[in-house]
């Protein structure tokens, strides 16, 4: 077992372990045991600019539910934590998570060569003013490129993902010898939009014009919904479009390159003129006021469309509706009707438009001129960087990062753990990190106050007090031998459970065993299984 190394100016002692409990071989007790509250001893903290994670080949970091080769970087600044991951270029594609991977092959190709020229195109302008503060070439999210780290491809048809980058290669498509702007969208509701009819000051670019895009096989094609009067000026208030009391609503459309559709909010007190594009932004975030209204429900599933308006290409009209009487007279209410199309800026590739054009025969590389004005994919070698730093979270002020491994921490350059497991907690220090320990950091593990959980005589599970973080497995000694239960899985420090419910995995007779093992030493605990016992 390898040897863990701490280099912390004093050795950190384990917090409070919880209610005693002997390790020898006990009859279990058939009650639905709870422990009592354990408040830990803090351990000592340290604190510094940045911190650096890595692990071994195979060993997943894993922050927010989401897994991570590494390393990873937690950077302090004024502004709160930064989290980045240093990458390869392929391990970074491959951690793109943006289309279905059951697609065709062909639209997966697609893909990739759009977001390898997405890439390309990102790194030639620069870092950004946040990628600057922390030390990022780009971001992890839909402002940029959806990253989700290694668990992509080793999900479900990841396999297909992960071929689909190798096998084009470095391909990118250029424009005049320089990376394209390769923009990117779910749905174009079947026609995409000029790249100046969108975005407010963004210039024409033959690449990036309204094609047609048919036969999308997406639920966001057609989208709509109604707001009576009173709710349709609370929305537009909230987004501090209404001037004064709400009269009416008219969308302005335009030809493609005639510039952006517009809307005109008329108030009792003025009328304000908005880009549908820069309105989706405003209503989008303003949607929360009508308290669960909005977004509407789907037709197709029983749950809401992602956001509230899911494109610029929507119109707004109004009728006159007869509300019947109730108790006085009837009246006349206005309702004001969104009709919208597709999902996303509808700028370049519709992915949904890739994924019907290869399920219609059409190759990657005819995808991709397709949307991008006949450009073809070239090689990129000499543009491609062969490492990429990823912005995975910014402005935060904590950051818990565990692992299913042992890890090495180095604190501002100095290494300060080596081969450690646990949850390592990151809190915002003015504009440095203070760096949290898992409790009983350097300390053998020890299982304590082993149970097995029931409902009256129905077995349910079996819980332990762990001391200190460290791998632990359960296994069962029947009398056909010993039988692993589960496998090897990093626990941090305090009260652990297993949860089988109706399907108790040992039969009466059975002895129950949880084993613990770190750097630092292991532990075994065992209890029997009595049936009917009270």
């Amino acid at each position: 077992m390898r040897t863990a190394r701490f280099r912390f100016p004093t050795r950190w002692e384990a917090g409070s372990t919880g209610p005693p409990a002997s390790h020898r071989l006990a009859a279990a007790v058939m009650v639905f045991t709870l422990f009592p509250t354990v408040t830990p001893e803090e351990p000592p903290t340290l604190a510094g600019d940045t911190v650096t994670i890595s692990a071994d080949q195979g060993v997943r970091i894993v922050v927010d539910d989401v897994r991570y080769a590494g390393p990873l970087s937690v950077v302090g600044t004024s502004a709160g934590l930064g989290l980045t991951e240093a990458t390869t270029l392929d391990r970074y594609l491959e951690g793109i998570a943006e289309v279905p991977f059951g697609w065709p092959e062909e639209a997966l190709r697609a893909q990739a060569v759009a977001a390898r020229t997405y890439l390309a195109w990102t790194l030639g302008r620069g870092r950004t003013s946040s990628g600057r503060r922390y030390g990022y070439d780009i971001c992890a999210t839909t402002q940029c490129q959806v990253y989700s780290g290694v668990g992509v491809v080793e999900g479900w048809g990841g396999d297909r993902w992960k071929r689909a980058v190798e096998s084009t290669g470095s391909e990118i498509l250029l424009h005049e010898g320089e990376p394209a702007q390769a923009l990117y969208s779910s749905t174009s509701g079947g026609r995409t939009r000029s790249v100046e009819d969108v975005f407010p000051g963004a210039s024409p670019t033959p690449y990036l014009r309204a094609v047609e895009s048919p036969g999308e096989d997406s639920p966001f094609v057609d989208w709509g919904f109604e707001l009576n009067e009173r709710d349709m000026a609370t929305l537009l208030r909230e987004a501090g479009l209404l001037q004064g009391a709400l009269i009416g609503v008219e969308t302005v459309t335009t030809a493609d390159g005639g510039g952006a559709w517009r809307v005109e909010v008329i108030g009792t007190d003025g009328v304000t003129s908005i880009g549908t594009w820069e309105l989706r932004t405003a209503l989008n975030r303003a949607a929360p006021s009508l308290e669960g209204l909005l977004p509407v429900m789907r037709p197709d599933v029983d749950r809401p469309y992602p956001q509230t308006i899911l494109s610029p290409t929507f119109t707004i009209e109004s009728y006159a509706d007869f509300i019947p009487p109730i108790d006085g007279p009837p009246r006349i209410e206005k309702v004001y009707t969104f009709d919208g199309h597709g999902w996303g800026h509808l700028v370049g590739m519709s992915q949904f438009g890739a994924e019907a054009m290869a399920r219609g025969g059409a190759g990657y590389a005819e995808i991709l001129a397709h949307f991008y004005g006949g450009l073809e994919p070239v090689s990129g070698t000499g543009i491609l960087p062969s490492q990429v730093v990823v912005g995975l979270a910014t402005e935060r002020d904590s950051l818990e990062v565990g692992a299913d491994g042992p890890v090495s921490i180095s604190l501002d350059g100095e290494p300060i753990a080596d081969g450690v497991l646990g949850t390592w907690t990151f809190e915002r220090a003015g504009s440095g990190v203070r760096v949290v320990p898992p409790v009983g950091l350097g300390l053998a593990p020890e299982l304590e106050s082993l149970t097995v959980v029931a409902f009256g005589r129905t077995p349910v599970a079996i819980q332990a007090w762990l001391t200190a973080s460290a791998e632990v497995r359960v296994l069962a000694r029947t009398s056909t031998g010993l039988v692993e239960l589960t496998e090897w899985e990093v626990e941090d420090a305090g009260p652990i459970r297993w949860f089988w419910g109706a399907g108790f995995p040992t039969a009466p007779g059975s002895v129950l065993i949880v084993q613990a093992r770190s750097p630092d030493g292991a532990d075994e605990a065992s209890v029997a299984f009595v049936a009917g016992a009270e």
